[in-house]
């Protein structure tokens, strides 16, 4: 693994031709990835394949357009040798550690918005509520809320922790299964692609300038984060889904703190099943 008195060394000039030029193709191709994906949702016959196309442009896309540059592939980590980057021990003990450190607030987090959302108190989504009456799916955001809270039992604890049905699907492999989906298929494609490809160009381009507990960030943590966010926007039309710009710099945070894509898509893993389990605790069927 470089270090970072080597990357340093290695840092191109920000204001080269070719580094503005690969930050202008990472911005367009996310706009188009996004932008594909939304048109082949309105084609009829097309809304079951687009997933897949979705998770292919992820992984395949960074490596084709930086084809002519293995050295770039390599430092990015979305080539050469294939779209799935090498795997790294430091990165899986990055994410442990921060899961270790993030996830008992979060889950305490949780109970608590929710005791207080299903509990009638909307200020907190308010500001939420007033922007999304401003587009084109007014009311989304509440009713996705009332749906939530007609299975909340109104206590900050749930009753008991359960797992949700589809883990114990497939003879009991239900578990391993979306394991597998919610690593390769979801959280690692969405890494190489938004940090891998996209957060590196931009950081390429306005190299970090601040750290955060250690770790450089700058504008390509937040653009690559917004439009992360932005793009859970054509899936569903729902302004709450903009929240995932902030596990977005979180990503990007362990990203450059490890130096390998394996710890913001073992992190970002571990956060989809543990939602998965707060949601069918906290709302049961």
């Amino acid at each position: 693994m470089s270090t970072p008195a080597s990357e340093a060394a290695a840092a191109p000039d920000p204001g080269s031709p070719a580094v503005r030029a690969r930050a202008r193709q990472a911005l367009l191709a996310t706009c188009g990835v996004y932008v594909g994906f939304g048109v082949m949702g309105l084609i009829p016959g097309l809304a079951g394949v687009r997933g897949l196309a979705l998770v292919a442009a992820f992984y395949f896309l960074p490596g084709w357009l930086l084809r002519d540059d293995p050295a770039l592939q390599e430092r990015w980590q979305v080539g050469p040798e294939g779209p799935i980057p090498r795997w790294s021990w430091r990165g899986a003990k990055v994410a442990a550690i921060a899961a270790l450190v993030v996830f008992p607030p979060f889950v305490l987090g949780f109970w608590w918005f929710y005791s207080q959302i299903c509990g009638g108190d909307l200020s907190w989504v308010s500001p939420l509520s007033w922007v999304e009456a401003h587009t084109p799916w007014p009311g989304a955001l509440d009713t996705f809320l009332n749906r939530l809270c007609r299975h909340h039992d109104g206590a900050f604890f749930p009753e008991s922790l359960r797992l949700p049905l589809r883990w114990s699907e497939y003879y009991g492999l239900g578990f391993l299964y979306e394991l597998a989906v919610g690593l390769f298929a979801v959280a690692l494609a969405e890494e190489v692609f938004h940090r891998g490809y996209l957060m590196s160009a931009l950081d390429d381009r306005w190299p970090p300038r601040r750290r955060f507990f250690g770790t450089p960030l700058g504008w390509g943590a937040l653009l690559s984060s917004l439009l992360f966010a932005v793009g859970h926007l054509v899936s569903m039309a729902q302004i709450g889904r903009l929240a995932t710009f902030f596990p977005g710099l979180a990503f990007a945070w362990l990203w450059r703190r490890s130096g390998s894509l394996w710890a913001p898509a073992l992190f970002h893993t571990a956060s989809n099943l543990l939602m998965d389990v707060l949601l069918a605790s906290t709302f049961p069927p």
